[in-house]
């Protein structure tokens, strides 16, 4: 019989209800998008807080949605989980009442908080070998210091800390709990016992009661709330499951790897994410420099990543173009960088130059004169340039984590929406001279799903999970060319570096 499992998948402007089916022998995974809809952070006097309350209508439209479609196709909705963006949280106080609504990491108080923090433990680097995590200064950790110095009776009236998904699985369930790979993002979990560092908080004089006990991924909290089952038109037997709820774990454990090869990732997208799946945390000086983080994922694992530059230029410069009048899709200024000379400019596509948006490709021709290089005179030139040094930088971010963990990847899986640039996968392989395995393109979803099948038996373990989307995805193959990339350029790049 069919069981379907409904992925609540949250991005940082948007979201999507996709239904997935498990069906046949051996079985397979069939998704299928019942809703989808575009969210945005409100500007307050307060700081920039997310609209908890059109979130949560448009989850209940893609529940009521994701129910229909099973009627309508015979097949049993058995779960629901929500996987969203990390770091971001709210409180709760003792009867379950919304405090405050969560800020947006982008709330200019973090950077500021993160500054203060910092001098009171001594520096980044105790805080890095006790939590393992990068320093970005929209982290948990960052984020309650800031919201603490300005509101600290709000938390003497909080009960509990809660991250975006565990809120809205809590609205789903009534049941409160938090998901471990959400709260890994955090910098608040010590690598050391995989809990809270109670420790660490207690000396910055951050309250510690509000933190609850954390929950593997794949948790079953117990089903529908009638009154959601009552508004959406779903079974009230359905559960809801606290799934991989950070998206990049959830991305992560969709990577269909099966045979013996070692293998590294990419979750490719607005940004990337390069990594491997490790045993256990990595905290050494070296990775700290780097620096790579060691966040939680599923089966005990350690998502062991750098954040990197994506498809953030292309994206930008799209836009740029719309707004003087010029319509421009994907594939055409993809095409229109094929035909472009290879190497003609380079840059250091993580430099800070590119973090906002605006005018991105003028960065890029400030970037080019500043290294004295050709700037980019036409469409086809400046998403070469961008494609090219993204390629690079997935060469040396993988020579560093190679570096770093001590062995060398035999090929690299890569995951996400920006497989669907071909032009950019072939560009990777031909950089890295290894092959390249590129799927499924709704890696998140698929990962929510699968973990959802996992938490209720119907999936063993992170292996067969990976097996199931393997067969059940249309992966491409990439072989580096015949041609070896020349030490030349390989030095030109490095040389732009922090430049």
């Amino acid at each position: 019989m069919s069981t379907a499992h409904l992925a609540i998948d949250l991005g940082a402007s948007s979201g999507r209800a996709i239904v997935g089916v498990l069906e046949g022998r051996p079985v397979r995974l069939r998704m299928e998008e019942v809703h989808r809809f575009k969210h945005l952070a409100c500007p307050t006097p307060a700081g920039p807080v997310w609209d908890l309350t059109g979130i949560w209508q448009s989850i209940l439209t893609g529940l009521r949605a994701g129910a229909a479609w099973c009627r309508e196709n015979d097949v049993e909705l058995q779960t629901i989980g929500v996987d969203t963006w990390g770091v971001d949280w709210t409180l709760l106080g003792k009867s379950g009442e919304l405090l405050t609504l969560p800020h947006c990491y982008r709330d200019p108080q973090n950077e500021p908080a993160s500054e203060r923090v910092l001098e009171q433990l001594g520096g980044f680097e105790r805080l890095y070998s006790r939590t393992g995590i990068q320093l970005l200064p929209f982290n948990t950790l960052f984020q309650v210091a800031a919201r603490y110095e300005q509101e600290p009776k709000l938390f003497d009236a909080a009960d509990r800390l809660v991250f975006v998904p565990d809120l809205l699985s809590y609205w789903l369930s009534g049941e409160v709990a938090t998901e471990r790979t959400i709260a890994s993002t955090s910098s608040i979990i010590s690598v050391e016992t995989g809990d809270w560092d109670y420790e660490l908080l207690s000396q910055l004089g951050l309250p510690t009661p509000i933190l609850g006990p954390i929950v593997e991924p794949g948790t079953k909290l117990g089903p529908l709330l009638g009154e959601v089952a009552d508004a959406t038109g779903a079974s009230s037997s359905v559960q809801v499951v606290a799934t991989a709820s950070h998206d990049t774990a959830a991305a992560i454990a969709a990577v269909p790897a099966t045979g013996d090869a070692s293998w590294a990732y990419v979750s490719s997208g607005t940004w990337s994410l390069l990594g491997a799946e490790l045993d256990s945390p990595l905290v050494t000086e070296a990775a700290r420099a780097i620096p790579f983080t060691n966040e939680q994922g599923i089966g005990q694992t350690v998502r062991f990543l750098k954040n990197i530059a994506g498809m953030w230029f292309v994206q930008q410069y799209r836009q740029d173009l719309e707004k003087q009048g010029e319509q421009w899709d994907f594939a055409q200024m993809t095409s229109e960088a094929e035909a472009e000379e290879p190497f003609r400019t380079l840059v250091d596509p993580n430099s800070p130059d590119f973090a906002s948006a605006g005018n991105i490709v003028e960065k890029m021709r400030l970037c080019a004169r500043r290294t004295e290089q050709p700037e980019p005179e036409t469409v086809g030139q400046a998403v070469r340039c961008w494609l090219e040094s993204l390629a690079l930088s997935y060469r040396h971010t993988l020579e560093q984590l190679e570096s770093v963990v001590g062995q060398t990847f035999d090929e690299l899986h890569i995951v996400g929406g920006g497989i669907q640039n071909k032009l950019l996968n072939q560009m990777t392989a031909d950089t890295l001279c290894r092959p390249v395995i590129c799927g499924p393109v709704e890696a998140t979803a698929i990962g929510n799903v699968m973990v959802q099948a996992m938490g209720s038996g119907e999936v063993s373990d992170i292996s067969e999970l990976r097996q199931i989307v393997a067969r059940s995805s249309e992966l491409e193959r990439y072989e580096p060319g015949a041609g070896q990339l020349g030490d030349e350029i390989v030095n030109r790049f490095s040389s732009l570096l922090g430049k």
